[in-house]
């Protein structure tokens, strides 16, 4: 059965919708009105396309269009670099390769979806005023940042969810990523990564690591720009941040690791950490555990659930936390000497036996104590800051 192209236009889209150009030829382009601003293509049964096609399509003076192009059988694309596409989307296709001619001056916005794609194409780096690249759920299975390094306009690159394991960056003299502010390299294949492939790129506030194969990082991050960096869902067994400068690191993610203590010099080399998510690995109870990370004096959540600590004895005398999870540990004795109004600790699915709460804590500490074997309260008295608790003999089918 062959279909019949289809042209539905609204407000300012338009979509068309099974066109075989070496059939229907580009009549259908010349009914596209020329307000468009949106031009999506769907079923596009082509496997060469060649964007100066869209160049058919009448606009009114000095217009740009967005283009996407889906579910289509498209393999190989070429731009010129007089086209007037200033965001082009490629999602379900076969892209093997596209090609875009030097001085392209008006493309901002490249997003591949579910290609074929087993490179970062070479001339990408010929889009001069690029700020959005994402190659995502393709073959990629290496990359040089390097080819990335003199787009001054690119401020994001997501290479999220494909084949990645090896990461380089070739150097080159000169201004280097000006305006680089978050690369995600999350869902890859990557074992190690030389962090100082990251220590030229002076605006970035993100890296994201996650869910990949890593076991080690190599040399230091030297990055005072940075932001959140995310290496969860990773094979670590231990980490090392001494020499790092990541002195304005607000959020950190080691969570779903096999950490069995905490990173060496972590509390030195991250002092401004807000945000600490070191849940589901193996930490367990040392001397120093709890007096390493009241050092963190403007740590306001911190997630250490699902690990094997047995006890917690927490005095930040800064008094900027505001939420710990501890459930799904197997603690045992919980003090917390210091603490703010609403602080509140989970201590749910724990094995815990002794619960204290002194005097210098407010007495609006919470501590939430389900499926545990006590049950805690203040005492009902006005300003009473003293905690009773008893037996719990409730079941709880809650806990994993």
């Amino acid at each position: 059965m062959v279909l019949a192209v289809l042209l539905q236009c609204e407000h300012v889209t338009c979509t068309i919708s099974n066109w075989t150009p070496s059939v229907e030829g580009s009549s259908v382009l010349k009914n596209v009105p020329n307000s468009v601003q949106y031009l999506n293509f769907r079923y596009l049964n082509i496997t060469t396309l060649n964007f100066e096609v869209l160049d058919r399509v009448m606009l009114s003076n000095d217009a740009t269009i967005e283009t996407s192009i889906q579910y289509s059988r498209v393999e190989q694309g070429y731009m010129s670099s007089h086209t007037n596409i200033t965001s082009l989307l490629l999602i379900d296709t076969n892209l093997i390769d596209i090609e875009f001619e030097p001085h392209n001056s008006m493309l901002k916005m490249l997003t591949i979806i579910q290609s074929q794609l087993i490179r970062v194409p070479d001339s990408i780096n010929q889009l001069a005023f690029l700020q959005v690249l994402a190659i995502v759920r393709s073959l990629v299975d290496s990359v040089d940042l390097g080819l990335f390094c003199k787009l001054q306009y690119l401020h994001y690159i997501n290479l999220m969810h494909n084949k990645i394991a090896f990461l380089s960056h070739s150097r080159t003299s000169g201004v280097e990523f000006l305006k680089l502010w978050d690369i995600n390299l999350s869902h890859n294949l990557l074992t190690t990564v030389r962090l100082d492939i990251f220590n030229g790129m002076k605006a970035l506030r993100t890296i994201s690591l996650s869910n990949n194969r890593l076991h080690s990082l190599d040399g230091q991050l030297l990055l005072s720009s940075l932001k959140k960096l995310e290496l969860s869902h990773n094979r670590f067994s231990e980490l090392n941040f001494c020499n790092w400068n990541v002195s304005n690191l607000a959020d950190l993610y080691i969570n779903n690791n096999t950490l069995r203590w905490l990173p060496v010099c972590i509390e030195e080399t991250m002092p401004s950490v807000s945000y600490l998510n070191l849940a589901s690995n193996v930490l367990s109870t040392d001397d120093s555990i709890w007096s390493r990370l009241a050092k963190f004096h403007q740590l306001t959540l911190l997630d250490i659930s699902y690990n094997r600590l047995t006890s917690m004895v927490w005095a930040n005398i800064t008094l900027s936390s505001r939420y710990i999870n501890m459930n799904n540990n197997p603690v045992k004795y919980i003090n917390i000497s210091m603490a703010i109004d609403g602080f509140h600790v989970d201590a749910g699915c724990t094995t815990i036996e002794q619960l204290t709460i002194s005097s210098m804590s407010s007495n609006e500490t919470y501590t939430d104590t389900y499926c545990t074997p006590i049950r805690c309260s203040y005492n009902s008295e006005r300003n009473s800051n003293q905690l009773q608790c008893g037996k719990n003999v409730e079941e709880c089918e809650m806990c994993i």
